[in-house]
């Protein structure tokens, strides 16, 4: 007799299962498409975070439960990310830019990367060009340096590059007004580099007024070297301009000599002074000086100051003692111990004048 046949009762247990595993399968399907939906009616009424946070969820679902619908997890990728432009452009619309701009930086999905980027940098050129019709061109400098940063290759990066440099000769008028030259001459000097003939135009307008500013600004300081090479610069670049006339007479400007007349102990010696011209070293150590003269008085502390000493020198510094003009002979050279030179802007002080004793 044979055994009874069991395949027929294995079968049905085998296709039962399967049945109910595709039954699941198709649920889970069912499921991901019913949130994708939700997540994009959520989307649509404004609440973005909340549509992005469930395509994220449906993003990072994984297991047989899914085998149906391989496409879904990418497809909530795409979703969230687009999710994340709409935030990002409604974000700009009510005029918070830089959260918008953090949220296109943060779009990573190679189909959308390049639009976000567009959206981005049309935003901050769109800001950056607002605060520039308002004068506000220090924050317009920085949206559009942020452009060249972040989206320099897009539309909008390539029409920054060329609205930068204006912005800076804009910002430029704005410091010079505001007392504040010496900064504007650096960015004009920027602005010519960036090679922009309605910038450099611009810029070869303000240099004058700047770089007088800027000479006056620093002389203020007691920073003379600088104060020479704006003005320096000034005469030698615009040399027809009104300002170039006044930079000259600056640079011609007679200075002050000062120091304090002491002997060998240091103690202050009171008298008349006076700087002397034309040295001429005789033999015997001797020497003869000729005018013009430049004369005043050591007071009791021994401090003295000649107030007005043309350009040029060397001048001879020399003491009215026992009914004669004398000075210090260097026996090495046989030249004066205290020449002075007078340069441009720069006062000379010749601290302490050491008498012999």
């Amino acid at each position: 007799m044979y055994p009874r046949r069991r395949w027929p009762i294995v079968a049905l247990v085998i296709g039962g299962t399967v049945t109910a595993a595709l039954g699941v399968v198709v649920g889970a399907a069912t499921g991901t498409a019913a949130a994708a939906s939700t997540a994009s009616t959520l989307a649509s009424h404004g609440y973005y975070a909340n549509a992005i946070a469930i395509d994220e969820a449906i993003a990072t679902r994984t297991g047989p439960l899914y085998v149906l619908d391989p496409d879904a997890s990418g497809a909530a990728t795409r979703a969230a990310e687009q999710t994340v432009m709409a935030w990002a452009g409604a974000l700009g619309t009510q005029g918070k830019v830089d959260a918008a701009v953090a949220l296109y930086r943060s779009v990573r999905t190679p189909a959308l990367r390049s639009h976000a980027l567009d959206a981005l940098a049309a935003l901050l050129f769109k800001t950056a060009t607002a605060g520039a019709a308002q004068a506000q061109y220090a924050d317009a400098i920085l949206r559009l340096q942020e452009i060249g940063r972040l989206a320099g290759a897009t539309p909008s990066g390539l029409l920054a590059a060329r609205q930068l440099p204006i912005a800076q000769a804009g910002e430029a008028g704005l410091l010079i007004t505001a007392g504040r030259a010496t900064d504007a001459v650096a960015i004009l000097d920027v602005v010519v580099g960036e090679h922009s003939a309605q910038a450099t135009r611009t810029a070869d307008t303000l240099f004058p007024p700047a770089l007088l500013a800027a000479g006056e600004e620093d002389l203020a300081h007691y920073s003379y070297h600088e104060a020479l090479a704006a003005l320096q610069q000034l005469v030698a670049g615009f040399p027809t301009s009104p300002e170039a006339s006044q930079a000259q007479a600056m640079l011609a400007a007679p200075q002050t000599v000062v120091g304090t007349l002491v002997t060998h102990t240091g103690l202050p010696v009171a008298g008349r002074v006076r700087l002397s011209s034309n040295y001429k070293a005789e033999p015997g150590g001797q020497y003869q000086t000729s005018a013009p003269f430049y004369y005043t008085t050591a007071d009791a502390a021994g401090n003295f100051s000649f107030s007005s000493v043309p350009i040029g020198g060397p001048y001879v510094f020399e003491v009215f003692s026992s009914g004669n003009w004398t000075t210090l002979i260097n026996p090495t050279t046989n030249q004066p111990a205290h020449a002075v030179t007078v340069t441009a802007l720069i006062p000379i002080d010749l601290t302490f004048v050491v008498l012999p004793s």
